[in-house]
C-alpha cells in the first residue's frame, strides 16, 4: 500500500491562499478554538500538514518563546505564504511527507491535525506516528470533516473519515480516552492521550 498523503486526496497548494480568507478565520476562530483544548505556553506542537500556517500561527503566538511549533508540510508552496506572515523564531517549518515527520521521539506536548487525516494513509502509520513523536501524558488533537456534513466545504464526501474510525486506530497505536471531543454540522475533533 502506498503510504503518505495521495495526491487525489490532498488539497491542492495553488489554492493555499483560501485557507487563509478571514471569513475562515471567522468561522473557526484558530485562537480561542487552540486555547480551549488546553494548549499553553511553553508548550511544544507538531503542527501536520500545516498548510499556510492558518492553525501554525496561532499556535506560536499561544506557547510563547518558552515553547516551540514545528510545522510540518509537504508543499514548499505552504510555507512561501507562512514566511509571509512574520511567523515568530520559535516555529519551525519542516517539509516532510506524512506520515513521516522526522521528528524525535517524544518530543511533542501536542499533535495537531486539521483537516489532513483524510489524506494520509495508511491511517494506522499515522497513529502510530504520533504515538511516538508525543511524551508520555501529551496529546493528539484531530480536526476533520464528517462524512455526514450538511455543508459545501471540504473534500469529496467519499475522501472524509468517521470520527469512529480516527479513534479507532488511535487506539490501536496506544492512545487512551479517545473521543469525539466537539463537533458541528461538517467538523468534528478527536482528542486522545498517549499513556
Amino acid at each position: 500500500m502506498h503510504s503518505g498523503s495521495t495526491t487525489d486526496k490532498r488539497f491542492d497548494p495553488a489554492r493555499a491562499e483560501r485557507l487563509l480568507s478571514l471569513e475562515r478565520y471567522a468561522r473557526l476562530q484558530p485562537d480561542a478554538f487552540l486555547r480551549n483544548l488546553g494548549i499553553r505556553e511553553g508548550h511544544r506542537v507538531a503542527d501536520l500538514g500545516c498548510g499556510p500556517g492558518f492553525w501554525a500561527l496561532p499556535l506560536a503566538e499561544i506557547v510563547g518563546p518558552n515553547g516551540r511549533v514545528v510545522a510540518l508540510d509537504a508543499s514548499p508552496r505552504m510555507f512561501e505564504l507562512m514566511l509571509r506572515q512574520n511567523p515568530p523564531a520559535w516555529l519551525d517549518m519542516l517539509e516532510e511527507e506524512l506520515p513521516a515527520t522526522g521528528l524525535d521521539a517524544d518530543w511533542a506536548d501536542w499533535v495537531w491535525m486539521a483537516f489532513v487525516w483524510h489524506e494520509v494513509e495508511p491511517a494506522s502509520e499515522m497513529a502510530r506516528e504520533a504515538s511516538r513523536i508525543l511524551r508520555s501524558g501529551g496529546q493528539a488533537a484531530i480536526l476533520e470533516w464528517r462524512p455526514d456534513a450538511s455543508g459545501e466545504s471540504g473534500p469529496p464526501l467519499q475522501h472524509r473519515v468517521a470520527a469512529e474510525a480516527v479513534i479507532r486506530e488511535l487506539a490501536r497505536a496506544g492512545f487512551r480516552d479517545a473521543e469525539l471531543r466537539w463537533q458541528d454540522p461538517d467538523q468534528y475533533l478527536v482528542v486522545a492521550r498517549k499513556p
